[in-house]
């Protein structure tokens, strides 16, 4: 695209592309439909080709505007900020932002601390992916990563938040001083290595595991119904008065670090900024409370 291309011009493809049509990008950017399709007209010509195709009765992008979509969204972002700023108004951003974690990250450190950041940003919807596997930021599938252990694509921007404490509990129903041995549930075998299952097997080598699943959540459930002891991170069982730590002086305690990861198209987007320090500072204050 040629050097002559502005602020504007950015703002006013990403809107065509957000709202798949003239009528719905004018009303998002406040002008006329003749005006807007003038600019665009305009633009196409400075650009040398088309950079929308009609599919459908709607614009998609050409193959050359897709190339650059995240970058589009973020200088359009940019774009609309700067512009209150300079009014001296207030910033409302308006965008979807992609998080992905497992599922009691999301569930019990983030969703709770979802009311702080719609009073400060409303315009911002956030989407939560619950994934035991990781989502690939090379295939676009998350903007935001909440990962307990490092990644593996070196152009991720990473950010180690702390460490979550995992305890050995077991129902607080069973009664502390129980004679009889209980039995224990445990990841799946994609999940067995994790710090948390080792500390377990150390404890507690001759237990029947009674239930295996890889998701937290589902342990727990089980845990209660059969009676069963369990790795929880210490956040949860805080504040789950149905589990109780076993006091045990050799008890299984085990801890994994908690990475905050960005996909590196995004990490200008403001946003995607705005999501991260809100998740960032959620999840310190939720795993040292």
């Amino acid at each position: 695209m040629g050097a002559d291309i502005g602020w504007a011009d950015f703002e006013l493809l990403e809107r065509i592309r957000e709202a798949g049509t003239l009528s719905g990008a004018t009303r998002a950017l406040g002008v006329d439909q003749t005006t807007a399709s003038r600019r665009l007209a305009a633009l196409e010509r400075r650009v040398g080709g088309a950079l929308f195709a009609r599919v459908d009765g709607r614009l998609v992008p050409a193959p050359s505007l897709a190339a650059v979509a995240e970058r589009l969204r973020a200088m359009a972002e940019l774009a609309s900020v700067s512009a209150a700023v300079l009014q001296d108004a207030a910033i409302e951003l308006r965008a979807n932002v992609r998080v992905t974690s497992v599922g009691f990250v999301l569930a019990r450190g983030l969703a709770p601390a979802l009311a702080a950041l719609a009073r400060e940003h409303p315009g911002v919807c956030v989407e939560f992916v619950a994934e035991d596997r990781a989502l690939s930021f090379e295939r676009r599938e998350a903007d935001i990563a909440l990962r307990l252990g490092p990644s593996a694509e070196d152009s991720t921007r990473v950010r180690k938040l702390g460490e979550i404490a995992f305890r050995l509990c077991r129902p607080a129903s069973v009664a502390a001083d129980s004679a009889r041995d209980l039995p224990v549930v445990h990841y799946g075998d994609e999940l067995d290595e994790t710090p948390e299952m080792q500390a377990l097997r150390a404890t507690r080598p001759q237990a029947r595991v009674a239930f295996r699943s890889n998701r937290l959540d589902v342990l727990i459930e089980a845990a209660l119904a059969l009676e069963a002891e369990i790795m929880l991170p210490e956040p949860i069982v805080r504040g789950d008065p149905r589990f109780a730590l076993v006091a045990e002086p050799d008890a299984a305690v085990a801890a994994r670090p908690l990475y905050l990861m960005i996909h590196p198209d995004r990490v200008a987007t403001p946003s995607v900024a705005v999501v991260a320090a809100w998740a960032g500072t959620s999840l310190q204050r939720w795993s040292r409370a």
